[in-house]
């Protein structure tokens, strides 16, 4: 444990974030981000955000309900819809997207994954695309998990490439729970068509808990903080079903 806290302690230290992708069904399962294969699974999310302390008014919130699906022993595919993030006044389902996982190589000992993922967002009223792709790496040693994740997306209508990672350090306990620390960034780089080559870089990180509850129910939280031209503060809850 001891172990644990001092690298909880040098990473809140030298890498930052806002809501890192994290799963504890997957963590817990010692897999990669692929679902297993028949499987099908579940999830609603929401997320509060209060980007600024002293504007009360800006505060915006998002909910998604997400049904994944394990095609083949090595890909799976994830279909959301739901309320993109805005304020709260505004809130409408006008959100979709769906992903693709495919595993490119897991070790036989379940010490290491590499996956790709493939992703499509867009909203349902108006004619917005994105596409993002991303590489996650996932390293177990003993009961803890490390994540390194770099992503890539550009934006179809808004012309925007945006670079980013998120980062993150696990703990598992029991077999049951997940508690860890993440780190996200992401830099918008727009093309000379969209008037800017790059916009100010947005750095925030996070703390987690995770756990099973039960045989088919998986729920998770996330306190995220933002460091530099981020949220001020944020929140996440994530519910999962077995099905």
């Amino acid at each position: 444990m001891k172990r644990f806290l001092f690298t909880v302690a040098i990473l809140a230290l030298i890498t930052t974030t806002a809501y890192p992708c994290f799963d504890t069904y997957l963590f817990l399962k010692r897999g990669s981000m692929v679902y297993p294969f028949r499987s099908l699974v579940f999830e609603l999310n929401g997320e509060y955000s209060i980007n600024s302390l002293s504007l009360p008014g800006e505060d915006t919130f998002l909910s998604m309900g997400s049904i994944y699906y394990g095609l083949a022993q090595n890909f799976s595919l994830q279909f959301t819809l739901g309320s993109d993030e805005k304020v709260r006044n505004e809130f409408k389902i006008d959100y979709y997207g769906i992903s693709g996982v495919y595993n490119l190589y897991s070790t036989l000992t379940g010490s290491y994954t590499l996956d790709l993922i493939f992703a499509h967002r867009g909203k349902l009223n108006e004619k917005s695309n994105e596409f993002e792709i991303s590489i996650p790496n996932i390293f177990r040693a003993s009961n803890f998990t490390y994540v390194i994740h770099p992503t890539a997306s550009y934006g179809l209508e808004s012309k925007e490439f945006t670079l980013g990672a998120h980062a993150g350090i696990f703990y598992t306990f029991n077999e049951i729970g997940i508690i860890g620390v993440g780190a996200e960034y992401a830099s918008v780089h727009s093309s000379s068509y969209a008037g800017q080559r790059l916009t100010k870089s947005e750095y925030s990180t996070s703390v987690f808990f995770g756990a099973r509850i039960g045989e088919r129910f998986y729920l998770q939280n996330e306190i995220a903080k933002g460091l530099a031209n981020s949220r001020d503060i944020g929140f996440a809850i994530t519910a999962k079903v077995i099905l």
